[in-house]
């Protein structure tokens, strides 16, 4: 199996967040673009203190009082986004094709925990989006692909929708419009764990747990192969291609190329990144992107089909 060096990336130096503003996370958006999500309180410091206990609750007392802003970074800059309240302690947000944004706490108690904003950030309605997020994305029919993790997709037992005998999460994966209404889903049993997200035009395409099949949904197609991948954690599509990155263990800097081919992904060349800690790696389109210690890296799947 191939070990040829990886492509170069292209890299970008993320600037640092006017005064008084942390890093609270980072988002791959559609276009190549990187959201930078900034909080003018210190949640993470929060959050290793109760985890410490050495306080308790000092997390959300932050969160409930805070704002956020969203900065947008691309080949042209760093642009400012909206700013609004925070309300729950780890967002995760995405863009839609209009502007709009999507944001959505990871866990829910069934209070509603998805905003949608307008572009200058004045929040237009909630839904509900279910506990236990994992992954969300937005594709160009302005669909809401969630991607839930293990406590998700077992929980959520009182989350009940007209139609649908079991909660949304209990499929692992599913679309919702911008109203909140469930849209499609994955077949109920299959999935545990969506570890891996992408979206292209208007399709879905996840490596879910426990046996990381690659799954195509559009509401009108599912299609599924077989692979031997184990912890992939970001996806890149090019069709009939599939970059997929990460892994367990000694395989957390593992990328694979693999060709869909019937029922099955055929493996066709292995890499490694360099052995560092990566504040975050998603795949969206064609590129797998990753950030680490503050510079952002990209990398296109053609890049690789030449290496």
């Amino acid at each position: 199996m191939s070990h040829t060096p990886v492509p170069e990336p292209r890299t970008t130096a993320l600037p640092s967040l006017p005064s008084g503003w942390h890093i609270l996370s980072y988002k791959v958006l559609a276009g190549s673009r990187l959201a930078i999500v900034g909080v003018d309180a210190d949640i993470v410091r929060a959050w290793r203190s109760d985890y410490e206990q050495k306080t308790l609750g000092e997390t959300r007392r932050l969160a409930a009082k805070a704002a956020v802003r969203v900065w947008i970074c691309d080949d042209a800059g760093l642009w400012e986004g909206p700013e609004f309240p925070l309300l729950e302690p780890f967002p995760v947000v995405d863009q839609f094709p209009d502007g709009r944004w999507l944001v959505a706490n990871s866990r829910s108690g069934g209070q509603q925990n998805a905003r949608i904003l307008s572009v200058p950030g004045t929040e237009e309605r909630r839904f509900e989006l279910g506990d236990g997020i994992e992954h969300i994305k937005i594709d160009d029919r302005h669909r809401i692909w969630v991607g839930w993790f293990d406590e998700g997709v077992v929980g959520n037992r009182r989350w009940r929708v007209p139609g649908l005998k079991w909660p949304p999460a209990a499929y692992g994966l599913a679309a919702f419009d911008d109203c909140g209404e469930i849209v499609t889903h994955a077949p109920t049993g299959r999935i545990l764990d969506c570890y891996a997200l992408n979206v292209l035009d208007d399709a879905a395409w996840a490596c879910t747990y426990t046996d990381f099949p690659i799954w195509q949904l559009t509401g009108t197609v599912e299609r599924m192969w077989d692979t031997d991948l184990r912890g992939t954690r970001a996806l890149a599509v090019r069709y009939p291609h599939v970059l997929a990155a990460g892994g367990y263990g000694d395989e957390s800097n593992r990328i694979v190329l693999l060709r869909l081919d019937g029922h099955r992904a055929v493996m066709l060349g292995e890499w490694r990144l360099p052995p560092v800690q990566v504040s975050m790696i998603d795949g969206r389109g064609e590129e797998i992107h990753a950030v680490e210690n503050h510079v952002w890296h990209r990398w296109s799947l053609t890049e690789f089909q030449h290496a």
